[in-house]
C-alpha cells in the first residue's frame, strides 16, 4: 500500500461491513466507532503482508473479527459492561419499515448472544460471505466453518423463536 488514496478506496468500500461486524460485538455507537478505527489502523499495517489482493474482503473481515474478540476479551477482564441483556419490550411495530427494523434489531441481539466462534462465522455469512471464504477469513478449515454455521444458524432459530 503505497499511498493514502489507496487506503481511502479500500476503507469506502469495505467500511459498512467493518461496522456491521463490529455491531455484532459492541452494542455502543461510540464504541463501534473506536474499533472500526482500529481495525483501519491494522489493516494499514497488515496490507504489505497481503498476499492475493483477491482474498482482500476476507483478510480485512479476519482482522476485524481479530480486533473485536480482543475487545470483548478485554471487556470481560475489566467486566466494566455487561455484554448481554434483553431487549426492553417494545410497542408492535406500526409499518413494514419499523416491522423490519425490529426483526433486524431482534436479529443483532441474537447474534450478539451466540458464543464467540459462532459469533464469528454468522456475522461473515451475513455478510454474504461463502462457507470458503468465511473459513479463509478466521484460518479455520471449510468444513469447520460449514459445522459453526451450522450450530450457529441453529442457535439464532432457537434464540428468534423459530424451533425449526
Amino acid at each position: 500500500m503505497s499511498n493514502i488514496a489507496e487506503l481511502e478506496q479500500i476503507i469506502e468500500v469495505h467500511a459498512a461491513m467493518v461496522r456491521r461486524i463490529a455491531s455484532a460485538y459492541e452494542r455502543h455507537p461510540d464504541r463501534v466507532d473506536d474499533l472500526a478505527q482500529d481495525v483501519w489502523i491494522a489493516v494499514w499495517q497488515a496490507l504489505p503482508r497481503l498476499n492475493d489482493p483477491a482474498t482482500l474482503k476476507s483478510y480485512i473481515a479476519r482482522i476485524t473479527q481479530n480486533i473485536c474478540v480482543t475487545h470483548i476479551r478485554r471487556a470481560l477482564v475489566r467486566q466494566t459492561q455487561p455484554l448481554t441483556g434483553a431487549l426492553p419490550d417494545r410497542a408492535p411495530p406500526i409499518d413494514e419499515a419499523a416491522a423490519h427494523a425490529a426483526q433486524l434489531t431482534r436479529l443483532i441481539e441474537a447474534v450478539r448472544n451466540l458464543p464467540d466462534n459462532l459469533k464469528a462465522v454468522a456475522t461473515l455469512y451475513l455478510e454474504e460471505m461463502p462457507v470458503k471464504e468465511i473459513a479463509v477469513a478466521l484460518g479455520i478449515s471449510e468444513s469447520n466453518a460449514s459445522v459453526r454455521l451450522h450450530r450457529a444458524k441453529s442457535a439464532l432459530r432457537l434464540s428468534l423463536g423459530d424451533p425449526s
